[in-house]
């Protein structure tokens, strides 16, 4: 098996490509295409992956993994899409808790430690976005 972060960001990647295809690693760009200003993006951020290893050949590494879902505020008065929000942030949760619920997989996600989700703002020029972050475990054993 390989454990990188590549690897990681990848399969994460992979269980959101039905949220949206506009899936950036790391930070936002600098530009972002015409269908990320009108139908939002998301960000993967990954902390360190920590080794606790302790047997030769055998792998047990965990990773806090965060998604944070940027929705575009209402053109007409810069408030909360509040259908878009709660229709992204449904999705998020439905695709991390079902994870959650499978055995023996690669990864394992574990969202009952630490903060399950928060809310920003963003501004981009004269876009505007609301911002849904969660966070999961992601547990590499093998």
């Amino acid at each position: 098996m390989n454990v990188s972060r590549q690897d990681i960001y990848s399969y994460v990647s992979t269980l959101l490509k039905d949220v949206t295809s506009n899936i950036y690693r790391i930070e936002i760009p600098e530009t972002l295409t015409t269908d990320a200003i009108s139908n939002g993006f998301i960000v993967l951020k990954m902390n360190a992956l920590k080794d606790h290893s302790e047997i030769g050949l055998n792998t047990y590494s965990q990773v806090r993994v965060y998604i944070e879902s940027y929705v575009p505020a209402l053109k007409d008065r810069g408030t909360i899409n509040t259908s878009k929000y709660k229709a992204v942030q449904d999705a998020i949760d439905v695709i991390i808790n079902t994870e959650c619920g499978k055995q023996n997989q690669p990864y394992t996600i574990d969202r009952d430690d630490g903060v399950l989700s928060m809310e920003d703002y963003f501004t981009n020029n004269t876009n505007s976005f609301f911002v849904y972050i969660t966070s999961f475990l992601v547990t590499i054993t093998n």
